[in-house]
């Protein structure tokens, strides 16, 4: 390989990964790896991994250093052209991803009757230009997130490719604030970057999000902000990008080139604007001594005049002297509350006792009543929030016993399917704090598929360790070993390979103890294929023979088969012919008998891999040829065209390049990455 010190270019890189890529090959006598077998390896898309290969896309640092490890490269190689990595990425902007939607809009819609602050709107009007974040502050309840997102309406024709809002949950009692992963990975996919290209650390994720939003001119509101160390890191880059930051701080201080605006109740002539709109001017002045008892009542506080409108538009013949004198009794929420149904009145206590209260077919009315009468948010379909202030006083109205009865509920009907994963998260810690432990490990387990689709393998991580503690507390060993596994593959997707070997070999232990073969041998094969992608063959080796062990106890031919064909592949790098032989002879023998037609094929270019990395070129282009034939006759393009690339290395002359163009062929005809490795091999 060239000197990798010298690389200074996107194309360069690419062709250090390459030379790599045949290096290896040449030491394990085999073809060089495809790219679907370096997906299967990494748990990356062959696309993406096509475009880190063909310098289309700088892979993000965590990925350069997995590839360069898989590659065989040298401490030192794999130390330049790390280096060379992040040249490239700071010296030219690069961004590891395609460009994201030509325009995002996801700001909430404009708060209907807003009014008012007029002096807050023009301090953001001086301070935008040339900012790259304002913030507004203030108190519960003073209308933060109102203002931010009228103003992000006002100034949207400023931002070209659209505006977004993230709720930060600083303020949050249900929760732990969103961690700085957790947005970044939020707010990356909303520009457009898809999971199988998310960086995994928090600095590659950082990178990437300032890298993009430098070219775009966004603007990002970013909500309920709990402190400037959880903000510094989502502020968009020097450009023309935008960040509104919402909060109940005083101010953002601690982050350079921050200033905006600190809000305060509104002043009489707001507050009166304020009820005007939302009601109506003709009621307003028609009562002008009855406004001004409600604005004092409220006490100018934008979301009790909010409570107080609703409640009077939803009841047109409520006269304003009678709102009035039932707040002077009582404060507005209370007053509000008091008006509900019975039903509206159970459900609006729910959300004191957790924030994610679900509405079933039976409470639809109730919760339509909560938001007619503004005590309730629906920013979506189907989907309910409550203010904190709000929630604070349906808090104080719950006793003990029906708090535990609706958290119970709750956590019972999310451990059954119910909510989407956002919501399931934030029960899981109720689960736990509750006791009910195999409600958690249901949760959890059916977070884990959405956790790892989405990209957010930190965050599996974390749910895996909540199913591992509930898991301990049930002394159940199935569970453990269940959430153990899961753990393991989030860390193999996170590049944490000596903490996978670890949990999966807890994972495997604690299913053999509890009789679960098949399980056990599951995750026997696994170490064998992370502690492959480590270059440690003689381990590997140890792990396939345990898992056809303990895949024979069950009877799991297919099973077993993989096996044989792991282990074939793994003694064959370790350069002991016989043995590789024998395992691929017999996982092919399975398959026929099983009667897989596709796996049989799989099983027969298997072998053909096996008997060419020992050097043995008549056997294996027999077992390519005749699955070279089966994949045609199954119309399996991909792996024909794959089969015909291999049978094709292990041929020379014309015979060669006549498969090396069938198999260039498909690839362009598929539109698949593998047509440039086919390509070079032809010289074109």
């Amino acid at each position: 390989m060239e000197d990798p010190s010298g690389v200074s270019t996107l194309d360069e890189l690419a062709g250090r990964l390459r030379d790599l890529r045949r290096r290896q090959a040449r030491r394990v006598r085999s073809s060089p790896l495809t790219f679907g077998e370096l997906a299967a390896r990494t748990g990356w898309s062959d696309a993406v991994i096509g475009a880190y290969f063909a310098g289309r896309a700088l892979p993000p640092a965590e990925r350069l250093d997995a590839l360069l490890r898989l590659l065989g490269a040298s401490p030192a190689e794999a130390g330049a052209l790390v280096s060379a990595r992040a040249r490239l990425e700071v010296g030219n902007g690069l961004a590891t991803v395609s460009e994201p939607p030509a325009e995002i809009r996801r700001l909430p819609p404009a708060p209907a009757g807003f009014a008012g602050r007029a002096g807050a709107i023009a301090r953001l009007d001086r301070l935008l230009p040339g900012a790259r974040a304002v913030f507004v502050g203030g108190a519960a309840g003073v209308g933060k997130t109102a203002l931010a997102v009228h103003y992000g309406h006002r100034v949207a024709g400023r931002f070209p490719d659209g505006a977004i809002l993230l709720d930060l949950r600083g303020s949050d009692p249900a929760g732990p604030p969103l961690t700085t992963a957790e947005a970044l990975a939020t707010l990356l996919g909303a520009l457009g970057v898809a999971p199988a290209d998310m960086p995994l650390g928090v600095a590659a994720r950082t990178g990437m999000y300032r890298s993009l939003t430098a070219r775009r001119g966004m603007l990002v509101v970013l909500d309920d902000a709990a402190d400037a160390a959880q903000v510094r890191p989502l502020l968009p880059a020097a450009g023309d990008s935008v960040a509104i930051v919402t909060g109940r701080l005083a101010g953002l201080s601690e982050v350079e080139g921050v200033d905006g605006v600190v809000l305060g109740v509104l002043d009489r002539t707001e507050a009166r604007a304020v009820l005007a709109g939302r009601i109506g001017a003709g009621r307003t002045e028609s009562e002008p001594a009855a406004v001004d008892r409600i604005i004092t009542a409220c006490g100018r506080l934008p979301m009790a005049l909010a409570v107080v409108s609703a409640r009077a538009a939803l009841h047109p013949e409520l006269s304003l002297t009678a709102a009035a004198d039932a707040l002077a009794a009582q404060t507005v929420f209370a007053w509000s509350y008091g008006l509900l149904s019975p039903d509206a009145r159970t459900q609006f206590r729910a959300f004191g006792a957790h924030p994610a209260v679900l509405g079933g077919p039976s409470d639809v009315d109730a919760l339509t009543e909560l938001a007619r009468a503004g005590l309730v948010g629906e920013p979506r379909p189907g989907r309910f929030s409550m203010h904190a202030l709000l929630r604070e006083h349906a808090a104080a109205l719950l006793t003990d016993a029906e708090r535990a009865a609706v958290q119970d509920r709750l956590v019972a009907a999310h451990a059954a399917g119910a909510g989407d994963p956002p919501a399931r998260r934030g029960v899981l810690g109720l689960a736990m704090r509750r006791g009910r432990f195999r409600d958690a490990c249901r949760i959890a387990d059916a977070l884990d598929g959405p956790l790892d689709a989405a990209g957010q393998w930190d965050e599996r991580i974390a749910v895996q360790d909540i199913a591992i503690r509930a898991a301990e507390h049930l002394g159940d060993p199935a569970l453990l070993a269940r959430a153990r596994r899961a753990q393991a593959a989030a860390y193999r997707r996170t590049g944490q390979h000596e903490a996978a070997l670890r949990r999966l070999r807890e994972a495997a232990d604690g299913f053999h103890a509890h009789g679960a073969a098949a399980e056990a041998a599951g995750c026997r094969q696994e170490l064998a294929a992370l502690l492959e992608s480590m270059a440690r063959f003689t381990e590997a080796i140890v792990q396939d023979e345990l898992a056809l062990a303990l895949f024979r106890r069950a009877g799991d031919r297919p099973g077993a088969a993989a096996a044989h064909a792991a282990a074939a592949w793994h003694y064959g790098v370790a350069g002991r012919a016989a043995e590789a032989v024998g395992h691929g002879e017999r996982a092919l023998g399975l398959r026929r008998e099983l009667g897989e037609e596709r796996e049989v094929a799989a099983a027969l270019a298997h072998l053909g891999r096996v008997h060419a990395a020992l050097g043995q070129v008549e056997p294996a282009t027999e077992r390519y040829r005749e699955a070279l034939e089966r994949y045609a006759a199954l119309g399996d393009r991909l792996d024909e065209a794959d089969t015909a690339t291999r049978l094709g290395d292990a041929l020379d002359g014309a015979p060669a390049v006549g498969l090396w163009r069938r198999a260039l062929a498909i690839y362009e005809r598929l539109g698949h990455p593998g047509a440039a490795g086919v390509a070079a091999r032809l010289g074109l």
